[in-house]
């Protein structure tokens, strides 16, 4: 059984990206969503957790697509929970091999299924998933469009600011070669609005780290990307980076009061659902919440709100939760 949904945020970062979920077990509930402060992708999907329907099943394979324009979680590693049971990073696959997306492969086999149910403990009736990165946000990694070469990217200091210097490092490697470290030809742009802000040419090195300098000017902010083009003189040995100049923190967030106050009143329904979908529609426009769709055909314009919003309203009201959840 197959199921492929796409979700929609809009990251005060990197903008609007579109993510993927593919199932091939059952339909996925309707509750996608992305903590920006754990950088962490959540969903879920029915699952009967008795034995007896495990014996029966093999595999549980799930797919995340990520676009390769968020940064963010263009990492070398993920690690994953499952009812938060911490699984082994090995359930995990990586592959760059497209273009515009990452794939990360998440497969879970019948042994890995009975642990985690002997782990958790009683019977819940679904699978809940979080995907995240494993460890530091850099190096950040992926593959050229030809599948030749595999590029590791880091940069010092991490929090880029316009009117400073920056220093990036890399490293390419033969990726039909586990990986080993090659010297080739390449050309790098970086990119800001569609404006080249740097142009260079090298040759990388075999072993340790390649070094480019880069004066970020006073008037370049937001997503800069840097272009790796004709590695070893092949024109479809390219690959992308997108970095982040003058971050906004998830503490940087404001929230206005009346929302916060409004989420309390809505929990306890001393305000209707229309009241507080404005206090929703607002946290949209400026791009600090994104609703998933419903179940049913309705908008967020009609006031269809989808019921764990309300729970968590609730929570967040009373400051059970902090603002990023």
């Amino acid at each position: 059984f197959l199921d492929k949904t796409s979700h929609n945020i809009n990251d005060i970062n990197f903008g609007q990206q579109e993510f993927g979920i593919i199932t091939y077990y059952d339909l996925l509930n309707d509750d996608f969503a992305y903590d920006p402060s754990k950088k962490a992708i959540g969903y879920s999907m029915p699952f009967d957790w008795s034995e007896e329907n495990i014996l029966v099943t093999s595999t549980m394979h799930q797919e995340i697509i990520i676009p390769k324009t968020f940064g963010d979680l263009m990492v070398e590693s993920f690690s994953a929970t499952v009812n938060g049971f911490q699984v082994s990073e090995n359930v995990l696959t990586i592959d760059d091999f497209s273009p515009e997306n990452r794939l990360v492969h998440l497969v879970l086999n019948q042994n890995d299924l009975l642990k985690i149910s002997k782990a958790i403990g009683g019977f819940p009736n679904k699978m809940d998933f979080s995907i995240m990165p494993s460890g530091d946000n850099l190096p950040l990694t992926t593959m050229t469009e030809n599948a030749q070469f595999k590029l590791r990217l880091s940069w010092e200091p991490q929090n880029i600011q316009s009117g400073s210097t920056a220093v990036f490092f890399f490293e390419v490697f033969d990726a039909f070669l586990i990986d080993r470290q090659v010297s080739v030809n390449y050309d790098l742009s970086i990119m800001n609005n569609d404006d080249m802000v740097l142009q260079t040419s090298g040759v990388s090195n075999a072993s340790g780290h390649n070094m480019i300098e880069f004066d970020v000017p006073d008037d370049v902010t937001g997503i800069i990307t840097l272009q790796f083009e004709n590695l070893n003189g092949s024109k479809l040995a390219d690959a992308v980076f997108s970095v982040v100049v003058d971050r906004i923190g998830v503490d940087q967030i404001a929230i206005p009061d009346w929302i916060k106050n409004n989420a309390g009143w809505w929990a306890t329904d001393q305000i209707d659902d229309s009241a507080f979908v404005q206090g929703i529609q607002y946290l949209i426009k400026e791009g600090i919440m994104i609703v998933p769709p419903t179940e049913t055909s309705e908008s967020i314009g009609s006031q269809a709100v989808p019921a764990w919003i309300k729970n968590n309203a609730g929570w967040w009201a009373t400051d059970q939760i902090d603002d990023s959840a």
